[in-house]
């Protein structure tokens, strides 16, 4: 499984020949996808949060998923689990979809952008989760401190950060820097891309970080 973080909340995975992309964004968030990246087979959308759901900028015709359900696509086993977002009063409830991915033997949590804790079915219904994809910076979403609660409470081998403050991003994400204090964690090296393989996965929880791809407007 490779995995390759295109900005703001939105990843590629790659399994063989086949791709998912979660969350696309628009181009006025100040990024473009790169022409390599922008194919996709199957299209997982979190929210109707413009910033997570421009799905106009995915070519391919892929399969999109937007709400709660089990599937199977492109050899990929995947299932949403849909949370509630704070709803300001008088408007429709807000919604957030989780998405799990299972392929090559390793399971896969996309959160999206929740704001609020994971209630403890919620983590039971995840189940075992190998690879987290955790928004750390969302201005409206989860803090800090949660988002070190719910690696607690989780328990991935591997985390990867996304979702905050980077160059060409123009939303109001915050630093990476606020969750890395608070996770007790340096800054570490970056990469342009993880390859992961159930044979070389961290025995305990390792924070991986990528360098956004996404092409600077």
């Amino acid at each position: 499984m490779e995995i390759t973080w295109i900005g703001h909340a939105s990843i590629r995975v790659r399994t063989g020949n086949r791709s998912l992309i979660s969350d696309p964004f628009p181009a006025s968030l100040g990024l473009n996808y790169p022409p390599a990246v922008a194919q996709s087979n199957v299209l997982t959308i979190s929210s109707t949060d413009p910033f997570h759901s421009a799905r106009e900028v995915i070519s391919g015709d892929p399969v999109i998923l937007d709400g709660p359900g089990e599937y199977e696509a492109s050899g990929m086993h995947i299932k949403g689990l849909r949370t509630t977002r704070r709803t300001p009063e008088n408007e429709s409830q807000l919604w957030n979809t989780i998405y799990v991915v299972e392929t090559e033997g390793l399971v896969l949590c996309h959160l999206g952008n929740p704001d609020t804790l994971l209630t403890n079915k919620e983590v039971d219904d995840l189940g075992t989760v190998d690879i987290l994809v955790l928004p750390v910076g969302s201005d409206s979403g989860l803090s800090a401190a949660d988002c070190v609660e719910i690696i607690n409470s989780v328990s991935p081998k591997i985390i990867i950060p996304i979702l905050y403050a980077h160059s060409g991003n123009k939303s109001s994400a915050r630093p990476l820097s606020a969750f890395l204090q608070e996770y007790g964690s340096k800054q570490s090296e970056t990469q342009a891309k993880v390859t992961v393989t159930k044979s070389n996965l961290p025995e305990e929880t390792t924070l991986t970080l990528l360098d956004p791809s996404g092409a600077m407007l």
